[in-house]
């Protein structure tokens, strides 16, 4: 599966407004649900723990903290997905929620990333994504990812077009 539909990298939560926990099968069904707003062919709760199993796997979820005095729960912002193997790391999905694009949820999710692979020695990040996915483009081009190869036909629409997957690379 490819990253996508993350935001562009710019600032409007501040960072006491994003909050960010290791993503673990307790919040499975919370990454379901931020995956089914980005996705045609998102994944269930089941594929997203049966991914966290994954030797070298792990995630980041990102939510704004509720308001106690107003009765306002948390509010799930996105998630990224990771698979490490030995010196490289995959993005295996990123996503945002819609009303949190644009707000600088995915590059915290992308710094945390790149701060958790640094500490474990990994040089070399991966990833795939829609060549009309232009938000998530901007957004890794901003971060240091560069194109390195395409997939041609790579992933279907639900009306049976197929998109060209860039697959793009940063090291670090």
């Amino acid at each position: 599966m490819s990253p996508a539909n993350s935001n562009d990298g710019s600032s409007g939560y501040d960072a006491s407004q994003i909050v960010l926990v290791p993503l673990t099968a307790a919040f499975a069904t919370v990454a379901s649900a931020l995956h089914a707003e980005g996705f045609d062919d998102a994944w269930d709760e089941d594929a997203i723990i049966r991914l966290l199993d994954v030797p070298g796997a792990f995630g980041i979820l990102a939510y704004r903290p509720g308001d106690q005095a107003k009765n306002a729960k948390d509010q799930p912002l996105g998630f990224v997905l990771m698979q490490t193997v030995l010196d490289e790391a995959e993005i295996n999905t990123i996503t945002v929620a819609p009303d949190a694009r644009r707000m600088g949820v995915g590059r915290a999710l992308l710094d945390a990333v790149k701060d958790r692979l640094v500490a474990a020695g990994v040089n070399r990040i991966l990833l795939e994504v829609a060549v009309d996915n232009d938000g998530a483009i901007a957004l890794y081009r901003q971060n240091g990812f560069a194109e390195i190869g395409r997939r041609k036909g790579y992933y279907a629409r639900p009306d049976g077009r197929k998109v060209d997957a860039l697959v793009l690379e940063r090291l670090i």
